[in-house]
C-alpha cells in the first residue's frame, strides 16, 4: 500500500509557483478557518476584559492578537502536517493535504511555519505584552511536540491537546492587562482556559465519533478509549458536557458575570447536554454531528454572556 502511496506521489503536479492553486495550499497548510475561529475566542475575551475594566479599546493590540494569534495557529498546523504527513496520505480526509499529497515540500512547509511562528510570537510580544507572547510560545510547544507525537500513542493526547486548544482566551485576557494587574485579574484568566478546556471534550470527541472510522486507517484513537464507539466512550461527552456547564457557571459565583448571563448559558449548555444524551441513546454518527455543530456556539455564546453584570 505504502508503495502504492509513493507511486501515486510522484506523478503529483506541484503548481505553479504564485498560481492560485500554490496560495490555496498555503492556505490549506495553516488551516486558515479553524485559525480565524481561534483567534475569534481570543478578541472575544480581549474585548470582555476591556469592558470589565472599563478602559478604552487599544487598536494595536488588537492587531497584535488577530496577526499574532492567526501565525502563532498556522505555525502549529503547519508543523503538525509535516509531522504527520505520512499518516495523512491513510486517511480520506486529509490524504489532499499539500505536504501528504507531495504537491508541497517538507523544506518548504518547514520553513512556512518557522516564520509564521517567530513572526506570530514577535507581535504577541510587540503589540501586547510578554505573558501573551509565553502563551502563545506554550501553545505551539505543546501542540507540536507533545499532542502530535502522542495521538498515535494514546488517546490521552486530547486531553493534552485541550491545553493548548484553552491558551487562546487566555491571552485574550492577559492583552488587556499588559502582565501587569493583580493576581485577581490572572484568575479570571485561568477561569476563562478552563471553560476552553472543558469545552474541548464534547466537542473534540464527538467528532472523533464522527472520523472514527477513517482515524483507524492512520492507528489513531481520539475517542476517551481503544474500544471506538462504544455507551462507555460516549458516556463520557455527557459527563464532561455537565462539567463544563458547573465551570461556565462559576464566574457567576464569584460576581464576575450577573445572573442575567444564565438567560444564555443555561439553554446553551442545556443544548449540548441534550445532544450528549442524544449521542449517548442513539450511538449513531448523526448524534455526534448535532453534538459537534451544538457545541460550535458555545464558546463565544458564553463569552458574550459575561458581559452582563
Amino acid at each position: 500500500m505504502l508503495q502504492t502511496l509513493d507511486n501515486q506521489t510522484e506523478n503529483i503536479i506541484k503548481p505553479e509557483p504564485l498560481s492560485k492553486a500554490y496560495f490555496k495550499d498555503y492556505f490549506l497548510l495553516s488551516k486558515f478557518r479553524l485559525s480565524t475561529t481561534v483567534v475569534g475566542t481570543t478578541l472575544i475575551a480581549y474585548f470582555l476584559g476591556i469592558y470589565k475594566i472599563g478602559i478604552s479599546i487599544d487598536w494595536m493590540t488588537v492587531f497584535g492578537l488577530a496577526v499574532g494569534g492567526m501565525f502563532v495557529t498556522a505555525s502549529a498546523n503547519g508543523f503538525n502536517q509535516i509531522i504527520e504527513k505520512d499518516l495523512d496520505k491513510l486517511m480520506t480526509r486529509t490524504q489532499e493535504r499539500p505536504v501528504a499529497n507531495g504537491r508541497m515540500s517538507v523544506n518548504d512547509a518547514f520553513v512556512f511555519s518557522m516564520v509564521l511562528g517567530i513572526l506570530g510570537l514577535l507581535a504577541l510580544a510587540y503589540y501586547t505584552n510578554v505573558n501573551c507572547a509565553f502563551l502563545g510560545l506554550l501553545s505551539l510547544l505543546i501542540y507540536v511536540l507533545c499532542y502530535t507525537p502522542l495521538k498515535k500513542m494514546t488517546p490521552m493526547a486530547v486531553f493534552v491537546g485541550a491545553i493548548p486548544g484553552a491558551i487562546p482566551p487566555a491571552i485574550g485576557w492577559e492583552a488587556v492587562g499588559g502582565g501587569l494587574l493583580s493576581g485577581d485579574f490572572h484568575t479570571i484568566a485561568f477561569i476563562l482556559f478552563s471553560i476552553q478546556f472543558f469545552w474541548q471534550f464534547p466537542h473534540f470527541w464527538a467528532i472523533a465519533w464522527v472520523l472514527e472510522d477513517d482515524y483507524r486507517k492512520a492507528g489513531y484513537t481520539l475517542l476517551p478509549n481503544y474500544a471506538g464507539r462504544t455507551k462507555r466512550n460516549a458516556m463520557q461527552t455527557v459527563w464532561y458536557s455537565i462539567m463544563l456547564l458547573l465551570i461556565s457557571l462559576y464566574p457567576i459565583v464569584i460576581g464576575f458575570a450577573g445572573l442575567y448571563a444564565l438567560i444564555i448559558i443555561v439553554p446553551c449548555a442545556g443544548y449540548v447536554l441534550f445532544r450528549a444524551f442524544q449521542l449517548y441513546h442513539k450511538m449513531s454518527v448523526e448524534s455526534a454531528r448535532a453534538l459537534m455543530f451544538a457545541t460550535l456556539i458555545y464558546m463565544p455564546a458564553v463569552l458574550l454572556s459575561y458581559l452582563f453584570n
